[in-house]
C-alpha cells in the first residue's frame, strides 16, 4: 500500500505541476530572502565588532577639565582593561579653497597606535615622534577631498590659520560612519573632516592646558554586564566627568547599531509573509485535491489502508513542496549572502568584512518549508483520514455553505448582469476558497504598504526637516575678524534673508542622567527654523529657558516645566527650565534665544544662517561666501540632503525589491486559487461550454469572482498594511529618528492597483485553462 501511494504522490504531482510549483517558489522566496538577509545582518554585526575589537573602540568615554584625574579614578577597577586620555576639538578647518567644520583628535607622541580608540593607518605612515606639524586625515574626508600624503591643510587655533602636513589616511572605530554627534548622523561631506595630529599639536590648537578626554576599554565579560559598565561610568563621574557616553549611544556605532536593528527586523518580517502566502495557498490545494479526491480517498480506506497512511499520503504533498522549496531557497540565500554583505560593507566603506557561514540560518530556514507544509497540509490531510469510506466511494461532498437565501437575494437582482450574479453567488460556494484568495490579497497589501510606507514616510520626514524645521539654505560659522559679516552676507547675490546663530555644545542633566547635545541659539522670531510640538503645533522660541527634542523627556525623565542642568565645556553647570518639547525627524536638539545661550556659554560656535532667492547659483555663493574675511567654514543644506539621498539609494534598492515581490506575492497566490478553481470546476466549466457558452465568458465569470473576492480584501488589506507600515517605523524611533507615518490617498490608490493588476494577470492562466477543457471526457466522466 505504501509503495502505490508513494506512485500516487509522483502522479499527483506530475498533474498539478504548475500549482505545486508556485507554492515551492513562494516558499523558495521566503527562504532566500531569510537566509540572505539574515545572515548579512549577522555577518555586518560581525564586521563592525571585528573592527571595534581589533582597534580597541571604547566602551565608554568621558569628558571633564582633568582627564587625568578621570584615568586614575578608574584605572584599577575590576573590568577595566585599558586608558588613554586625549584632546578633542571642533575648529574650523581650511582644504584646498574650502573652509569647513574640523575636528581635531590627539595622538601618542611615540608614534604608536592609541591603546583605545586606534588609528588605523591605510595609507602613507604615522606622524615620527617629534613630528609637531604631521597629521593623520580620516578616510571619508581624504576620499571626499582627494588628499594624500604630502598634502596641506590648515586649522584655526582662534587667532590665525596653522598649516599642517598630512602624512597619511586614518580609518578609526569612531568614524566607520562619520557623524559628528548624535543630533547630526549624515552631514554634508564637504562640510566636516576628522584630523588626527600628535597629542601637544591637539592642545595647542584647542587652547587646552591638559587632554580633555578619558577613554575606557572594558574587559569581555565588563563589556556585557550592566551593573559592571555603570559603576565604571559612576566613578568617572565621581571624579569630575561632565559626560559619559556609552558605546552604545557614541554617534558613529548608534547610527550603525540602528542601521542594523532595522535590516534584522526587515530581515525577518518580510520573509514571514511569503511564507505566510505559501502556507495559505498549499492550504487551498491541497484542500481542494482532498475533496476531488474523495471517491479515491474512500476506496483507499475500504481497501483497508491505515488513516495514518492516508493523513502521511496527503501531508506529504505539502511538506515535499516546502521542502523542496526551502532547500532551493537555502542555497540560493547562501549564495546570495556574501553578495548582499560586500555590497552592505563597500557602500558603507567598512574596514573588515566577515563572511561567515551560519548554519542555523539554513536550518532555522529549512524548518520555516517543512513547517509551512505541516501547517498547510495538517488540516487537509485530517480531513481526508476522518472521511467515512462509504459516503466518499458514493462521491458525495458536504458543501461548506448553502447558498439559497444569498441566491434568491441575488436573483431579485433583475438589472443585475447574469454573469455577475453568478460570480457573487460563487463567493459562497466555498467560502474557504474565497477567504484564500482575500487572505493572500491581504498578505500582498501588506508586503506592498510596508515597503511604500517606509518610502513615502521618509520622504515625507525629509521634506518637513528641510523645508519646514531646517529651512535655511546654507550655514556660515565664522570667527574673529569677521566684522559686519551679516552685511557683506546679504550683499552676496542670491542671497535673501540673513541671521545670526550661536551654537554651544552642552551636557543636559538631571538626577545623574546625562545628554550631550548641541544648543543652538536664534533670535526671536526666527525665520530659519521650525518648532513642532509632539501634537502637531507650531510654536515660537520661549522668551526664558529652552526647548528640546521630545526624545530628551525620556533620557532624563523631565516634562516640560521640570529645571535641567546645561553644562558647557569649561563651564560650570546652569540650572535652565525645559520650556517645552519639539518633535523633529532627524536628531534630539536644544534650542533657545541667543540671549539665553550666553547666560549658559560665553562663546559657542558662531555664525549666519543663509536663505536663497529661487534659481540661485549655490555653488556661486559658495565661493563668494568663503572669500569674505572671517568666514571659517560653510555648509551646503542641499548638499547634505542629496547625501542623504546618497546614502538611501541602497534602501530604495532594497525596498523597490519589496514592492516587485508583493506583487509577486499576490500573482502566486491568485494564480494557484484560480487554477485549482478551475480543476475543482471542470464539470460545471465543460457543462457551460457545451451548452454553447463561449469560452471568453467562461473566463470573464471566474475572473469576476476572484477579482471581486479581491475588492471585497483591499479594504482589509489595507488597514493591515498601513498597521503594518507603522509598525516598522515605530521600530526605527529613537533619539536620532522621529518617523511619522506618511500614507497619502495616491499611494493607498496605487497600492491597491497593483494588487488588483497582479490578480488580473493572474487570470491568464485560467482562461487558458478554460479553453483547453476536453468537453467529452469531462462529460463522460460525470455520466459515470
Amino acid at each position: 500500500m505504501n509503495r502505490v501511494l508513494l506512485t500516487k504522490t509522483r502522479r499527483d504531482l506530475r498533474r498539478r505541476l504548475t500549482q505545486f510549483a508556485a507554492v515551492a517558489v513562494t516558499v523558495m522566496l521566503g527562504v532566500t530572502l531569510f537566509t540572505a538577509s539574515y545572515d548579512a545582518y549577522r555577518n555586518l554585526s560581525a564586521s563592525y565588532d571585528r573592527t571595534y575589537q581589533r582597534l580597541h573602540f571604547a566602551d565608554l568615554t568621558a569628558r571633564g577639565d582633568d582627564a587625568g584625574r578621570l584615568a586614575a579614578a578608574v584605572r584599577g577597577l575590576d573590568g577595566v582593561a585599558a586608558v588613554t586620555t586625549r584632546t578633542e576639538a571642533d575648529l574650523p578647518v581650511e582644504i584646498g579653497d574650502g573652509r569647513l567644520r574640523g575636528r581635531v583628535i590627539g595622538l601618542p607622541t611615540d608614534g604608536r597606535r592609541p591603546a583605545v580608540n586606534g588609528v588605523d593607518v591605510v595609507r602613507g605612515a604615522r606622524p615620527a615622534p617629534g613630528d609637531r606639524s604631521g597629521v593623520l586625515v580620516e578616510r571619508h574626508a581624504a576620499h571626499t577631498f582627494g588628499l594624500a600624503p604630502g598634502n596641506t591643510v590648515r586649522v584655526f587655533d582662534g587667532v590665525g590659520w596653522r598649516s599642517l602636513t598630512v602624512r597619511g589616511v586614518a580609518v578609526s572605530p569612531e568614524y566607520l560612519w562619520p557623524a559628528p554627534s548624535r543630533q547630526e548622523l549624515i552631514v554634508d561631506p564637504r562640510s566636516f573632516a576628522v584630523l588626527f595630529v600628535p597629542e601637544p599639536t591637539a592642545r595647542s590648537l584647542a587652547g587646552l592646558a591638559a587632554p580633555d578626554q578619558a577613554l575606557v576599554e572594558l574587559t569581555g565579560p565588563a563589556r556585557h554586564s550592566a551593573d559592571a559598565a555603570a559603576r565604571v561610568a559612576r566613578a568617572l563621574r565621581e571624579a569630575g566627568a561632565v559626560d559619559v557616553v556609552t558605546r552604545a549611544d557614541q554617534s558613529s556605532n548608534a547610527a550603525l547599531a540602528e542601521d542594523l536593528r532595522g535590516f534584522s527586523e526587515l530581515a525577518v518580517a518580510f520573509p514571514l509573509l511569503f511564507l505566510s502566502a505559501a502556507a495559505v495557498a498549499a492550504y487551498v490545494l491541497l484542500t481542494r485535491l482532498v475533496l476531488a479526491e474523495s471517491t479515491v480517498i474512500g476506496t483507499l480506506l475500504a481497501a483497508g489502508a491505515r488513516r495514518g497512511a492516508v493523513v502521511r499520503h496527503y501531508l506529504g504533498h505539502a511538506v515535499l513542496t516546502g521542502t523542496a522549496g526551502a532547500v532551493a531557497g537555502a542555497v540560493l540565500g547562501t549564495f546570495a549572502t556574501a553578495a548582499v554583505t560586500r555590497a552592505y560593507t563597500s557602500a558603507l566603506d567598512v574596514p573588515d568584512t566577515v563572511i561567515g557561514r551560519h548554519p542555523g540560518t539554513v536550518v532555522t530556514g529549512l524548518a520555516f518549508g517543512v513547517l509551512v507544509g505541516v501547517v498547510a497540509g495538517g488540516a487537509p490531510a485530517v480531513s481526508a483520514a476522518r472521511t467515512p469510506p462509504a459516503e466518499a466511494m458514493r462521491g458525495r461532498t458536504v458543501p461548506l455553505f448553502r447558498p439559497r437565501r444569498w441566491g434568491r437575494l441575488l436573483a431579485g437582482f433583475r438589472r443585475v448582469p447574469l454573469t455577475w450574479q453568478m460570480a457573487l453567488r460563487d463567493l459562497t460556494r466555498s467560502r474557504r476558497r474565497t477567504l484564500a484568495t482575500m487572505t493572500g490579497s491581504v498578505l500582498a497589501l501588506v508586503l506592498v504598504l510596508a515597503s511604500v510606507g517606509m518610502i513615502t514616510s521618509m520622504r515625507a520626514a525629509l521634506a518637513e526637516h528641510f523645508e519646514r524645521v531646517q529651512r535655511q539654505d546654507a550655514t556660515v560659522i565664522s570667527g574673529p575678524g569677521a566684522g559686519d559679516l551679516a552685511r557683506q552676507l546679504s550683499a552676496v547675490r542670491g542671497v535673501s534673508a540673513v541671521e545670526p546663530v550661536t551654537t554651544v555644545r552642552v551636557t543636559a542633566s538631571r538626577d545623574g542622567r546625562s545628554y550631550a547635545t548641541d544648543l543652538t541659539g536664534f533670535q526671536p522670531g526666527t525665520v530659519m527654523h521650525g518648532f513642532r510640538t509632539p501634537s502637531g503645533r507650531w510654536r515660537d522660541l520661549p522668551d526664558d529657558g529652552v526647548l528640546a527634542g521630545a526624545a530628551l523627556a525620556g533620557r532624563l525623565h523631565v516634562r516640560p516645566g521640570d529645571p535641567i542642568t546645561l553644562t558647557a565645556p569649561g563651564r560650570p553647570g546652569r540650572q535652565v527650565r525645559l520650556a517645552g518639547l519639539v518633535e523633529e525627524p532627524l536628531g534630539t536638539a536644544l534650542y533657545a534665544t541667543r540671549s539665553t545661550v550666553r547666560t549658559v556659554a560665553d562663546a559657542g560656535r558662531a555664525g549666519h544662517l543663509l536663505r536663497f532667492t529661487d534659481g540661485t547659483d549655490r555653488e556661486a555663493v559658495r565661493s563668494t561666501v568663503l572669500k569674505l574675511p572671517g568666514v571659517l567654514a560653510y555648509t551646503d543644506e542641499h548638499a547634505l540632503r542629496d547625501e542623504i539621498d546618497r546614502y538611501l539609494g541602497l534602501f530604495w534598492v532594497f525596498i523597490g525589491g519589496m514592492l516587485a515581490l508583493g506583487g509577486t506575492l499576490a500573482f502566486t497566490v491568485i494564480y494557484v486559487t484560480m487554477t485549482v478553481n478551475v480543476a475543482e470546476r471542470s464539470a460545471e466549466l465543460a457543462t457551460l461550454r457545451a451548452a454553447g457558452v463561449p469560452p471568453r465568458r467562461v473566463a470573464g465569470l471566474l475572473a469576476a469572482e476572484n477579482l471581486t473576492a479581491v475588492l471585497l480584501a483591499l479594504p482589509l488589506g489595507l488597514a493591515a498594511g498601513t498597521a503594518a507600515a507603522w509598525a516598522f517605523l515605530q521600530s526605527f524611533s529613537s533619539d536620532l529618528f522621529a518617523l511619522r507615518l506618511s500614507l497619502g490617498w495616491p499611494a493607498l490608490v496605487l497600492s491597491a492597483a497593483a494588487v488588483l493588476t497582479a490578480a488580473a494577470l493572474s487570470q491568464l492562466p485560467a482562461a487558458r485553462a478554460v479553453r483547453r477543457l476536453d468537453i467529452a471526457r469531462v462529460v463522460r466522466e460525470r455520466a459515470r
